[in-house]
Formats: structure tokens, sequence, C-alpha cells
């Protein structure tokens, strides 16, 4: 019986029922359910407003029985049910959530009367479900935990013909607070409860849909591409029964193509979508929603062709999809946004001014159409943001960027929203202030944004996710710093350095004489904070994700530190450090290179204070092109297939890049300084680079007699300020019984070059340190260095290492059987070490991936992490030969506290003064550390 004759059926049934009869309050039940179900099928308005009558004239019948039994069986039960999802869609309609109100009494009282645990628990079902209408027009969190706690009542008495549906319900539910919170045990858990119900029919289609939405949800806050891929899978895999499956899967191939980037997927989508629209009628919400995703695929493919006519294509479909949309419902504001959106790609590329202000008119209705807390509301925000600055630019209107910044700052204070996109919206609040002159104000939306960036690295994320999250906004406090120092805030800027860069690092960071005082002030919650750091470390991209964590992570790890900071002495407890304390810790010059679009400084730190001193002859474009002449020059000079002439060249452009550094950055700071040279000991200087600058040889900085870096001071390097407080403030750990551990790899199982001076190096690095195990070639394993380390307070190897651009973690240096058991930086910074030296004689073990450059994820930087006071590492590929000479004179100067920055820069200056014009060979080495 199709739904027409359904309705038809059950309004002979009513008109045959005796006035006032318990039958004829039954059968207008049947008559309000047989609308509410043909209204859902044509979306005919007047079915709709017909089933809310029929349906409330039955139930009043039904509860003015006695004792309302006739509402207290399973048909009145059916009733309210029915009732309900008739309110509910027409508050959708109205767009407005009254009818909700009327919807949850009337739940409430069919749950009161009710006797039966099976049909409270459908009722309570419902009301979820009412719980979740409510949200979409309120933004609450709360109001979804309100219907995921009605949700898990309902599974006490819920039975197996029920189960399924609750199951579903109820991970909506989850799934739309994971969305609002992130929390990733909500996810984990709507996967759980749909994995456990098996269905048939329309409903397995359902369980799917639910299932790939909740695999879609976690991919659109990761950087892999696993979960989006299951989900393509997972829909391809299934026989559809409904149209709704076919367009979950559209959804899908395109969340894979915006991860991939392959071209055949946009095709896939466009059928995929294109058939939905077509088996729907026009006033169906799914032919809508298939007219806004068609156009996404359009715009996907206008972005990958450059092409004009997908643009257009997408603007006809999204017109289509707003006019047949109904002004309150939920996906009005979005297709709002995506027409903006459109228009908006469509004015960059015509320069037409029409399009960019139609965009910002519907940016506007949409922002104002979203609720408070929606998500949604932070990527509209930041598309207004740019579309104003955009008219600002045509027009130079000032009012355009003031309500620019205005609009961002409101973006970014959306709780809900995803965090990297609220760190963007808070970068162009700041831009657009400090555009309008208004410095202090930019200073502090760059401080709000910069506050975020723990919860990107929180834990609990895969490393992947840290990394990508980090790596979108590298240049994020290098301007913030800017900003400060042009607000006159030298030590703010000092703070939001510290706050922006090393995230993960102090993540990590050993407490040092913090432990300690924890240890005496509790020793259970010292015992507590060290198990959680090292459980709570980011699980590996390539382990399986498992079916729950558990817990909120980052909450939990909030809710200890508030712990122990509510102990006395212990208020700053792993805090930090605001400006005025670090400038008292730190007693010794810190140099801070600072390169962004708005200026070029350098923060100098010494004397507990800290003084800015512009450096005028310096862009940061100049910055950008001379380290692409660096990279070249450093890859061409060990490149074994250049010929002499093109080498001889390479070491040409290296000593160029040597002087560029020396006018621009290092002379203007040590001429600062005071730093001359002269006959006595050299003083030692401090570079903590941000960004780029991370990648030169400061420290060799030259431009003939007398202008050289090398000359004048001992340069030692250090990832953060804090890092170096930590790191100088600790005692050390030298004592006669000291070991150390000595690694040499002579030949390498993957075919690397040989290093035959790697056994003379270790046996001159043995020599001079306490109590050495040396390990050669197959002496090296994986397991034995790490067991040796781990009793080790000196360390030095001459090896090959080999940097990862996509994972640094996977960093390694390759000892014996690297090939199935690599020596990672992951593996390094698992040590808890109280270590003073070690030497990495090996290539570039302090690169990492340019937009991570202020995390320090390298080699050097995990040994530091490990627990070493003191890292020499290399910023480029070493020569063997060369190494074993420098590694002879820096182990002859001995092993004093201040000795291993000297040492190291006796015999890179030795180094230099015998091979003057082949800087390769000694520039890229450098300490770090104390």
């Amino acid at each position: 019986m199709n739904q027409s004759s359904a309705v038809a059926h059950w309004r002979r049934v009513v008109a045959g029922c005796p006035p006032g009869s318990g039958e004829l309050a039954a059968a207008q039940a049947d008559l309000g359910a047989a609308l509410l179900r043909r209204y859902q099928a044509g979306q005919a308005q007047e079915d709709l407003v017909e089933s809310v009558t029929v349906l409330h004239t039955a139930i009043r019948a039904m509860a003015g029985s006695p004792l309302a039994r006739d509402l207290n069986t399973p048909e009145g039960v059916d009733a309210v049910i029915a009732f309900a999802d008739a309110l509910m869609a027409r508050a959708q309609v109205r767009g407005g959530p009254e009818d909700l109100d009327v919807a949850e009494r009337f739940l409430q009282f069919a749950e009161d009367v009710s006797t039966d645990h099976e049909n409270n628990a459908v009722l309570m079902l419902k009301t979820c479900q009412v719980y979740q209408a409510r949200h979409e027009f309120d933004g609450s969190v709360d109001t979804l935990y309100r219907g995921i706690a009605h949700a898990r009542m309902a599974a006490r008495w819920v039975s197996d013909r029920h189960r399924p549906a609750l199951h579903g319900v109820h991970a909506q539910a989850l799934l739309k607070a994971y969305r609002l919170t992130g929390v990733e045990e909500y996810v984990d858990e709507a996967m759980e409860l749909l994995e456990a119900v098996t269905t048939t029919g329309p409903n397995q289609d359902q369980n799917v849909i639910m299932m790939a939405q909740c695999l879609l949800a976690r991919a659109g806050r990761t950087a892999h591409t696993a979960d989006a891929e299951r989900a393509v899978a997972l829909l391809r895999g299934h026989v559809p029964q409904s149209d709704a499956i076919r367009f979950m899967a559209g959804q899908a191939i395109v969340t894979l193509f915006d991860r991939t980037g392959r071209s055949e997927l946009l095709a896939q989508a466009w059928e995929s979508f294109h058939s939905v629209l077509v088996s729907l009628p026009e006033q169906h919400p799914h032919h809508r929603a298939a007219l806004g995703n068609l156009s996404t695929v359009a715009l996907s493919a206008h972005r990958l062709t450059g092409d004009l006519a997908p643009l257009e294509t997408a603007i006809g479909l999204q017109r289509r999809a707003l006019a047949l949309s109904v002004r309150g419902e939920a996906n009005h504001a979005r297709l709002m946004d995506g027409l903006g959106y459109s228009l908006r790609k469509l004015y960059d590329a015509t320069q037409e001014p029409a399009p960019l202000e139609e965009a910002i008119a519907l940016f506007r209705r949409a922002d104002g159409a979203l609720a408070e807390r929606d998500p949604q509301r932070v990527a509209t925000g930041l598309s207004l943001t740019q579309a104003l600055r955009a008219l600002y630019l045509r027009t130079g209107d000032r009012a355009c960027l003031t309500e620019a910044a205005e609009r961002a700052l409101t973006a970014g204070r959306v709780e809900s929203g995803a965090v990297p996109t609220r760190i963007e919206a808070y970068e162009k609040a700041a831009h657009a202030l400090a555009s309008l002159g208004r410095r202090p104000a930019a200073t502090d939306a760059f401080a709000e944004g910069i506050a975020l960036l723990p919860r990107i690295a929180s834990r609990g994320r895969t490393r992947h996710d840290q990394y990508a999250g980090l790596g979108t906004s590298p240049a994020l406090s290098a301007a913030a710093a800017s900003c400060a120092v042009s607000a006159g805030q030298p030590e703010r800027a000092l703070e939001l350095l510290e706050r922006a860069r090393g995230v993960l690092l102090n993540q990590r960071l050993t407490p040092g004489g913090e432990l300690a005082a924890l240890r005496r002030a509790d020793e259970g919650l010292a015992l507590e904070f060290q198990r959680m750091r090292r459980d709570f470390e980011a699980p590996a991209p390539d382990v399986p994700r498992p079916t729950t964590f558990g817990r909120d992570r980052e909450t939990e790890w909030d809710t200890l530190l508030d712990t122990i900071r509510a102990l006395p002495g212990l208020g700053d407890f792993l805090r930090p450090p605001d400006a005025r304390r670090l400038l008292d810790q730190v007693t010794e010059t810190v140099v801070i290179p600072v390169l962004s679009e708005l200026r070029c400084d350098a923060l100098i730190l010494r004397d507990q204070r800290a003084e800015v001193l512009e450096l005028d002859g310096l862009t940061q474009d100049d910055a950008a092109e001379q380290l692409r002449l660096l990279q070249e020059a450093t890859a061409a000079a060990h490149d074994p297939n250049v010929n002499a002439r093109a080498r001889m060249r390479a070491q040409s452009y290296l000593t160029e890049v040597l002087g560029w550094l020396w006018r621009t950055l290092v002379g203007p700071v040590l001429d600062r300084l005071g730093a001359h040279g002269g006959d006595g000991p050299l003083p030692r200087v401090w570079w903590c680079p941000v960004g780029p600058t991370a990648f030169f040889p400061l420290h060799a900085a030259q431009a003939g007699p007398g202008e050289s870096a090398l000359d004048r001071v001992v340069s030692s390097y250090t990832p953060t300020v804090t890092a170096l407080a930590r790191l100088r403030g600790e005692p050390r750990a030298v004592g006669a019984d000291s070991r150390s551990c000595v690694v040499a790899m002579r030949r390498t199982a993957d075919g690397s070059g040989a290093l035959p001076a790697a056994e003379r190096e270790a046996a001159v690095a043995a020599g001079a340190l306490p109590g050495a195990w040396v390990g050669m070639d197959e002496a090296a394993t994986r397991q034995e260095v790490l067991e040796r380390l781990a009793g080790s307070v000196y360390a030095h190897f001459a090896c090959h290492a080999v940097a990862d651009p996509q994972d640094p973690a996977r960093g390694r240096l390759l000892v014996y059987d690297h090939q199935r058991a690599p020596l990672t930086v992951a593996d390094v910074t698992e040590l808890d070490l109280d270590a003073e030296l070690v030497f990495l004689s090996a290539c570039a073990t302090s690169l990492a991936p340019a937009a991570l450059a202020d995390e320090s994820l390298h080699l050097t930087g995990a040994f530091q992490l490990a627990g070493f006071r003191n890292v020499v590492g290399t910023l480029w590929e070493i020569d063997d030969a060369a190494s074993l000479e420098l590694t002879t004179a820096f182990y002859g100067s001995g092993l004093s506290a201040d000795a291993p920055a000297r040492a190291l820069h006796a015999a890179v200056r030795g180094l230099r003064d015998r091979y003057p014009r082949t800087p390769s060979l000694w520039a890229a080495y450098i300490h770090s550390g104390g």
C-alpha cells in the first residue's frame, strides 16, 4: 500500500468509528502517522499540518481515559512517538524550538503514566531525539548531554527489537557531541554502539551511514587518510536499500579527494550525488543537499584545473539549492555560506566587484542565522573576514577592515569550532588590527590564538595529527612577536615566542627541580605525574587506533596539573614562565632572530632585560631566497654525481650565504653586544632561532678577517629560552663511575656510503670518555644501543642518519639493524636520562620540516629531550674524514663544565682555518644545550 492509499484507508476507518470511542482515537493516531509518512516522502506542508492536528486530538482522547490507560499501551506510545516526530518536523519548518517544548512535555507525560519498562525505553529514546533536534537551535553541548543521558537510561530496559534504533540514536548524539567538543571517546563509543548491532533493510542503510559519518568526522580532525578510506570502502561494500547510502558515499569520496587529490574521485562523487538528485522530488531535503554537494564537486574541479566553467556550475547549483531551501532549516545558513564562498572565488578569478559584494551579504546572513555555538560559525566568520579584507584592498574603506577584525575575533571565540580554524581566525584578526595601527589589540589577538596551540598537540592525538595541526601556522610565533615589538612590548614578545614554539617540546621537558619539589610535597602525585606523562604520549600513526581511548586525555592531564598546582609552593608547576621570571632565571646572553612580513628584529636577552635590535637590512623574502641557496649548495657539495667545478661553485654560494648572514643579522647583533673578539676567552652567546632561521649556521657567519662569528663569540643553540633555563639550572650528573656509549658503523646495510674513518673516530671518543662501551657494526643493534644509552652519561655516534620530512619522529640513526628495527627520534625521546654530552657525528641531525622548524623535531632535539645537557649535531651532510679531524680536536680539549661548547668552537675554527674555501666541511656542526 502506497502512502496516499494508506491515508485514504485510515480516513475511511476514522469516518466509520463512533464519536468519543477508544476505537476512534486509535484510528486517528494511525491516520496521523500515515499523514506524517506521506509528508516525509513528499514534503507537502498540508500533510504535516493535518498530521499534527489529528495526532494531538487522538492523544488528548487517550489521555482522557481513566488513569490515562489508553495511553499506557503500545498503541498509545506509538501515537505519542508519531506526535513527537511530527512536532520535530514542524519545528524544522518553522525554524524555532517551540514545538519541541510541546513534544518533550507529551513524552514526559506518557512516560509518567507508563507502567511498562519497554514502553519507557522507547519514550526515552524519542526524548533523546528531541534533545538532538533542540541542539540544532541552541547549539549547546549540555542539550546533547541531556539527550545522551536519556539514551543511557533507555539502554537498561530496551528490547532486542528496539536496540538497533536505540544504538543508532545514541550514536548520533555522541557523534554530535564529538563534533562540538573534539573528545575522542565520544566518536569511539558511537562506533562501538553501531558495531554491536546487526540490522537488515533500510535500517541497515542507516547503520552503515552512521558508521561512515563517524569515520568521516574523525577524518576531519586528522591529517591521515585511513578513516576516509575506510568510510569509502564501507559504503562501496554495502548494497544500498535507499538513496541516503549513495548520498553518503558521495560525501566520503569528496573527503578522500580532499586528502589525496586523486582527480578520478571527483567523477565518482558527482555520479553518486547526481543519482540521488534525479531520484528525489525538489521539495525533499536530500534534493537540496545533493545540489549543494554537487556544487562542492564542481568547486573542487575548479580548484584542480583553474577553469571558470566548473566554478560557474557550482554557483548555479548553489543558487538553485538556496532557492529551494526553507529559511530557518538547519542547512539554510550553510547553503548561503557555500554560495558566498564560490562567489568570493569568482571575484578572485575575475576581480569583478559584484560577486564580492554579494558574497559579503550572504556571509553576513549566514552568520546571523547560525546558532551561537554552531561550529560552522568559525568557518563562516573566517570567510566573511577574508571577503571584507578583499573589499578593503579594493576600496580602501577602513570600515571594512574594522568589521573584518571584529568578525574574525568573534569566529575565533566560538569554542565548538575546529582549533586550527580558530587559530587562523585569530591570526586574520591580528593582521587586520595591525593594518589599522592597533598594535596592542593585534598582539592580544595573536595571544588568544597562541593559547590554543596546546590543544592541537593534545595528548591522545596521533603524531601525524599533532604535526599537521602545528604545521598549519608556521609563521604565527614570529608574527606575534613582531607585533608585540611594534607595540613597544619586547617582554610580551618573549612570552609569545615561548608559548608558540616548542609546544611538543614543552610537553616532554623534564621538569627537573620542579619534579624534585613535587616529590618532596607529595610522592604519590609525583609518581602519577610521571606515569601519566609516559602513558599519554601520542600514539604512532601506524599503530591501529583502539576502539576507545576510555578517557579525554587532555582534560585528565589538566586536572592532574590543577591538583599539583594546588599544593603549597607549586602554583607555577610546568606553567610557561612569564617574561620577568624567565629573564631572572636566564643569566646568559640569548639572541632570538625574529623574521616576519611586518619587520625583522633580533630580540636580545642579557642583564635580566630584553632589548630589540631592528635589522634594517634583512627581509623575510631575502631570507627565503638565501635558504634556498644554502640548501642547494650544501646538497651539491656532497653529491657524488656532481663534478668538481659544480662542487667548487657550491662552496662559493655557501660562502656568499655566510656573508649575507653576517651583514644582515649576525654582524649587527655582535656589534650591539660589543663582542669584537680579542686574545682572552671569548664570550658565549646562545642563538634561539625562530622559523626559517633555524636552518642557518648563525655560528659560522663571516664576511672577512675580523668579521666572523667564530672569531668573536662561542656560539650555542637552544630551541627555546625555557629549555635553556631548565638545562642551565640543573645539577651536573658526572661521577667517578660514569659510563659512555660509543657507536660506529663502518658499513651500513642499506648501501649508504662506507665510513672508513668511523672506527678511528670511535677510538678517539672511547679514549676520552669514561667507562666507554663501543658498539661497532653488528654489535650496534637498536636494542643494545638503547640499553647502553639508558645507563650512560656520555655518548658518541659515528654513523649515517636520515631525516623523515613526513613523520619527523621517524628520523633515525642507521644502526646495524635499522632496516627492521630503526633507532628513531621517537625512541630517543622516550629515554629519561640525567646525562651530560652526546656527539652526533652523522648527517643532518638538526634538520626538521620547514613547517615545524620551531618544534625541534630532529635527532639533536630528541637527545636534548632525552636528558643530555649538551648535544653536538649537524645542519647538513658531513664529510667522513673531516669529521674524524674535528672529533679528534674536540675530545682533545677535555670535558669540564663549559667545555663542550668551547671545544666544538675551537675544533670548528681550526677546521675553518685549514679549509677556509670549503665551508661545507666545518659550518654544519652546532652545539645545542647548556
